[in-house]
């Protein structure tokens, strides 16, 4: 939301080389976009799998750790998640608007949206009412330094919080409608789970692993009994955390969850929502 916002004040492009914000960016990059990062196409890896979570780092050092490392793939030619492309996101979003991530965000949405419970987390102080993560029952979550999640990762919430920021995008009352149409158009489809890509008319309802994705949302279909219903969704997961934010759009109807247990499992919650709840409109 926040590149869109950007782009709406005609300071970027989605279609922008990212290069253009880059200071020393990789040759390898030259061709990847603002829009390839959006929809994880981009073919950067996936620095969390390999950063120390412990140790504190900057922007320019997150970056640093993986832009000499080789593409994944070339881009726009898969599918992959990766937070490289948020970390890298987060860093263009502070050298465009010249504040800090964090900083826009709370100025450009949290206050707006009046969200006084949702936030750039920090290690310390702890902040009041602040949930303890764990691993397991009775086990307390790893510690993770929150400057190294950063844009792919940091923000604290709760679940009115969030509901009051869905029901401002579903209800298309934050930003343009354009800006929030796009983040709700399949920008791209993965037709299995490896990520290869295909038209979004081939992605039949039936097919395991099948779903579009938009700027921030899975967007596909779920079984209802024999039908099948759209559903728009996005989990989350972190040290001692899980999430779910998942809104059903012909029904009207938003499931979100929030787990201080990094092992739990919110299918079974989502199974329950439909089979008691949603109505496939036949």
């Amino acid at each position: 939301m926040a590149i869109l916002l950007l782009q709406e004040q005609g300071k970027l492009r989605v279609q922008d080389p990212i290069c253009l914000y880059i200071s020393g960016c990789p040759a390898t990059w030259k061709t990847i976009t603002i829009q390839h990062l959006l929809t994880h196409t981009s073919g950067i890896p996936d620095y969390v799998t390999t950063f120390p979570p412990q140790q504190a780092a900057t922007p320019a050092e997150l970056i640093a750790a993986f832009e000499s490392k080789p593409l994944d793939f070339a881009p726009g030619t898969k599918w992959r998640y990766s937070n490289s492309g948020y970390a890298i996101l987060g860093s263009i979003i502070e050298k465009v608007s010249g504040e800090s991530y964090s900083a826009f965000l709370q100025q450009a949405i949290f206050q707006v949206l009046h969200l006084s419970n949702t936030g750039y987390d920090q290690n310390s102080p702890s902040l009041p009412g602040h949930a303890t993560g764990y691993k397991q029952p009775w086990v307390k979550a790893d510690y993770i330094d929150m400057s190294v999640p950063y844009a792919a990762g940091t923000l604290y919430s709760t679940v009115d919080d969030l509901f009051r920021w869905d029901q401002a995008l579903f209800n298309r009352k934050f930003a343009s409608g354009e800006s929030v149409q796009q983040m709700f158009t399949p920008q791209v489809t993965a037709c299995d789970g490896q990520g290869t890509l295909c038209a979004a008319s081939d992605c039949d309802a039936q097919r395991i692993n099948c779903y579009s994705y938009g700027y921030g949302w899975f967007l596909g279909q779920f079984p209802v009994g024999g039908p099948y219903v759209r559903a728009t969704w996005h989990p989350g997961g972190i040290q001692g955390f899980a999430s779910l934010n998942l809104y059903y759009p012909d029904q009207e109807i938003t499931l979100i969850v929030l787990s201080n247990l990094e092992s739990f499992n919110w299918t079974l919650i989502t199974e329950d929502v439909q089979t008691n709840f949603i109505q496939p409109l036949i």
